[in-house]
């Protein structure tokens, strides 16, 4: 949740917040559900004199988060800089920073927007730590540029036995983290320095609108699960068919008893025998729910990688076309991906300025995000000599996939070739000695 206000969060304010932020930390706690497969499926009522109730659930929810998510950030991204970054490379490595990015990415998936702490460990050390999208209300000022003022985070223990335990609440603001026990009151129990140049929660929103990716299809899941369920209730009810006898109307329970032990009947003239069927429109049923399948995928704009003409279709540019929707997905949260990244450097620079080490400026740092396809080598490969000479080296390693650290490539180049101009001048000196 974010908020904009020019007031100052006094204790008054907290709990206005803490109340205020509760039905959208609950709207995203649904969403979480929903992601687990707990649909609004599992609470559909069976029909009456029947106990026939299916409750089947296709987790669409989770297709599409992880698709668009594993397209996004399934390739960890590479920072390439003109100056040295080895330092804030050290700390990336220190927090697996390529496993914590893509745990970003799916948690703003579900829920619209994703948030990092950043904090120091008992070594001193910089950690970046993912955290529960529910737990996290930003306080901006009331500026075109919504600068961070406050974050609050709250969130609670869990006894052995299951049940609540303890709450609490964190309040950060540009010097300190301030810590309040929350029982339906707030208590302050430490305010304590965080040495950050400003609130360290960085927030990596989903898209402009902070919308999770399957938010919009909710409906149209919930009516294919419940289609999917009836269907099956309709078939065991044709299995579980009504037989109907005329003209035996003396037959008694031991003669159906003894007419299901020996699969026989008989049946006096004028008698009859059928069964009372519920006719399926098995046409119909099949094109609603075919017409579902295509409405959540055409409106998530994630495809449905198992269609025989998606796979089927080779060619690049046939495949490119079909992936639109969901590059434009990808683009959006790269745009936004890459505010949070540029905050998180600039946080961390701070740090690194208050250490007297080698200063970072987020300015200096090109972020390279890779979509997440099977890339044509060898057509890349014949890209990149036919712009041998028209461009940089550097740009064209970047083009290649399989190359991660373009400047560390570069510098690799640049001892083979010493070693290789080093071999040719003792081979030289080898045949003039000849």
């Amino acid at each position: 949740m974010k908020i904009a206000t020019d007031k100052e969060l006094t204790a008054s304010e907290l709990g206005n917040l803490l109340r205020a932020g509760e039905r959208d930390a609950e709207h995203k706690r649904q969403l979480k559900r929903y992601y687990l497969g707990e649909m609004a499926i599992g609470w559909k009522v069976g029909r009456t004199n029947t106990d026939i109730n299916n409750r089947l659930t296709s987790n669409y929810c989770s297709y599409i988060v992880n698709t668009a998510t594993g397209f996004f950030l399934g390739k960890p991204l590479t920072y390439q800089s003109a100056r040295d970054i080895s330092g804030l490379l050290d700390i990336f490595k220190y927090n697996d920073e390529s496993a914590h990015n893509l745990q970003l990415a799916e948690e703003a998936a579900i829920t619209g927007a994703a948030y990092e702490i950043l904090y120091l460990d008992g070594d001193a050390q910089i950690r970046l730590a993912c955290v529960p999208s529910e737990q996290i209300i930003l306080v901006t000022d009331a500026t075109l540029e919504e600068n961070v003022r406050y974050a609050v985070r709250r969130y609670g223990t869990q006894n052995f036995d299951g049940t609540r335990g303890s709450q609490f609440v964190d309040v950060y603001d540009a010097q300190n983290i301030s810590r309040y026990s929350f029982d339906g009151a707030l208590k302050l129990i430490e305010r304590q320095r965080h040495y950050f140049d400003d609130v360290p929660i960085v927030e990596y929103a989903n898209n402009g609108a902070r919308r999770g990716d399957f938010e919009d299809v909710l409906s149209l899941v919930d009516a294919y699960n419940k289609a999917q369920s009836l269907t099956l209730d309709d078939m065991e009810d044709f299995t579980d068919a009504f037989l109907i006898l005329k003209g035996l109307g003396g037959t008694t329970p031991e003669d159906v008893r003894e007419l299901r032990r020996n699969k026989v009947i008989s049946l006096d003239d004028g008698g009859d025998a059928q069964w009372l069927i519920k006719n399926l429109n098995d046409s119909y049923i099949e094109n609603m729910k075919s017409r579902l399948q295509r409405d959540i995928h055409k409106f998530s704009n994630v495809p449905d990688m198992t269609d025989e003409n998606f796979a089927g279709n080779v060619s690049g540019v046939a495949i490119a076309y079909k992936l639109i929707g969901l590059e434009h997905i990808r683009s959006r949260k790269e745009r936004e991906f890459k505010k949070g990244l540029q905050r998180r450097i600039e946080l961390i620079g701070g740090v690194m300025k208050l250490k007297s080490r080698q200063p970072i400026d987020f300015r200096d740092v090109t972020m390279q995000f890779t979509a997440n396809l099977p890339q044509d080598v060898q057509a890349l490969a014949q890209v990149v000599n036919q712009l041998d000479g028209l461009v940089s080296r550097k740009t064209l390693l970047g083009l290649l996939p399989f190359v991660e650290d373009v400047d560390g490539e570069l510098k690799e180049m640049e001892e083979d070739g010493r070693d290789y101009e080093h071999a040719d001048y003792e081979h030289a000196d080898y045949e003039h000695a000849d």
